[in-house]
């Protein structure tokens, strides 16, 4: 099968020095085309380094579109015939605007593509507008690019993914500390169906020691092509696989977006960038601790064998179950009814295997409310019940919301603290999405027949938080809501491309099977 020769200039970059880095990073876009390489790719910030401290700080490296690196990286890119990205700090000449920049050359040496980086350096550069055009055409098909941080966001992928990139490429300045890079990267890929391939930098910067950075290719599944990371200054190389016709296979993409729900996720858009007390502003319940409870049977063994276990430990009256999928009978659903009165306790579970299959809800003596989705694209928002549980506001969501960043941030913004994914697998891959999933600002609890998480929101750029249970274990987290409360969100992002449906026609026939 024909493939396509990417490399990565896994660059060292000496702070304060372009013309050093200039020279040596020209050297291996030399190097790279020397090798065979079509698409070559640069580190965020090649030629300055990374951390300044003002304006006034990094103003003598700055750079134009005219500038010396581009005019020099042009003619390389004639010589050979590849198309070169490569970070940069673009200084606007007409208005003196400093950015954080990628350019890309096409094989003609000519500017294809400039894309301004959003979630921007506050000390210095001004954020990209969040409708400029990150993708351009190739031979292979459609490309897309995203700065470093702009990958940790869902929604900048995903709108990438909806302008037509089937693969996306990512300059990096992502030092080898808190969250690793390789999942966001990974998670990215697996959502939108799209390969990703991100070039870090290695060496030590001002205040960044990056020698153990990591540089990585996902494929449309997630799987690594390339994971690397050396001190010292490398040309990467990796071929992407193609089709018969020598493009890019776009049917994951269009697949993963054929799936997704158009129809509930128009709270996306909301600005609470001034809303200080979310509690308030949704009338939520008052924060407090509530107790996540998720039993996974033994193999061969009923979901309610333990209840009798769980009933004498008589837990906190704020406290919510989470049993996993199963034909439960209408004998099972009293039983539990009956636990959960007149305790307060909550359970939530999914009662069927199949695509005929209902969300229960049990709240004290209240009766029993019952939902049904299944695993087709969700239609409209009604199919999303958000409760009260406690001192949280909780939403039922079907698998998919998983692999979609679109509903639990709509759901967030609505100020829900925790999502109960009602899922029959928990596979790596559910995992780590569901770990992601927390960016978007609430608790994940998953829990199945064959293993169950419960995963809190990160503090700062740490990992997630991850509680996992095999068969026979609890899974138990005490998730305060005064944490959750406590959303940021990304709101510099193209929402009229998000949430448009008459532009969706590229992959119009792929949701009309699903």
């Amino acid at each position: 099968m024909p493939t396509l020769k990417l490399a990565l200039i896994h660059s060292t970059a000496r702070h304060k020095q372009p013309d050093h880095n200039r020279e040596h990073l020209l050297s291996l876009f030399r190097r790279a085309g020397e090798s065979g390489a079509q698409v070559v790719v640069a580190p965020e910030l090649a030629i300055s380094g990374y951390s300044f401290t003002s304006r006034h700080d990094i103003a003598p490296y700055t750079e134009t579109t005219t500038g010396p690196t581009l005019t020099s990286l042009a003619e390389l890119a004639r010589s050979f015939g590849f198309y070169a990205c490569i970070g940069l700090a673009e200084r606007d000449p007409k208005s003196g605007i400093f950015f954080n920049s990628a350019f890309i050359l096409g094989p003609d040496g000519t500017l294809i593509c400039r894309y301004r980086k959003i979630n921007a350096e506050c000390r210095w550069a001004c954020p990209g507008d969040p409708r400029q055009d990150n993708t351009f055409g190739t031979p292979w098909g459609r490309v897309g690019v995203l700065i470093c941080y702009d990958c940790y966001h869902s929604l900048m992928p995903r709108v990438t993914a909806l302008r037509g990139a089937n693969l996306v490429l990512s300059p990096a300045n992502w030092p080898p500390s808190g969250l690793d890079p390789r999942e966001i990267w990974r998670a990215r890929a697996l959502e939108n169906g799209f390969h990703l391939a991100a070039c870090n930098r290695t060496g030590m910067d001002l205040v960044m020691d990056c020698r153990q950075a990591p540089s990585a290719v996902f494929d449309h599944h997630g799987t690594p092509l390339l994971d690397a990371c050396h001190p010292d200054s490398q040309v990467l190389l990796v071929d992407l696989p193609l089709n018969q016709d020598h493009q890019l296979d776009s049917s994951p993409r269009l697949h993963r977006l054929a799936t997704r729900c158009r129809s509930d996720i128009h709270d996306c858009y909301l600005n609470l960038a001034a809303i200080t007390d979310l509690t308030a502003f949704h009338q939520l319940p008052e924060p407090g601790d509530l107790h996540i409870i998720c039993p996974v049977p033994r193999a061969g063994q009923h979901p309610l064998a333990s209840l009798d276990e769980f009933t004498a430990q008589v837990p906190p009256s704020a406290s919510l179950y989470v049993l996993p999928a199963w034909n439960y009978t209408d004998a099972h659903l009293d039983r539990i009814h009956a636990f959960c009165t007149p305790s307060g306790r909550r359970v939530a579970l999914r009662r069927g295997l199949g695509m005929d299959s209902s969300i229960f809800w049990f709240a004290g003596a209240d009766q029993p409310q019952q939902w049904r989705h299944d695993n087709a694209p969700l239609k409209d928002t009604a199919a999303l019940p958000w409760l009260d549980c406690g001192p949280a506001r909780v939403l039922l969501a079907p698998p998919l919301a998983l692999r979609h960043p679109e509903t639990l941030l709509a759901a967030a913004k609505q100020g829900c603290d925790l999502a109960v994914i009602n899922s029959q697998t928990l596979t790596n891959e559910d995992q780590l999405l569901a770990g992601v999933r927390t960016i978007e600002n609430l608790a994940v609890t998953v829990c199945t027949g064959q293993g169950a998480g419960i995963w809190m929101t990160p503090d700062g750029h740490q990992r997630w938080e991850e509680i996992l249970a095999a068969p026979g274990e609890t899974c138990r987290y005490r998730l305060d809501t005064a944490r959750t409360r406590k959303k940021r969100f990304q709101d510099r992002i193209d929402f009229e491309q998000l949430l448009a449906t008459a532009a969706d026609s590229e992959f119009q026939s792929h949701q009309d099977r699903f």
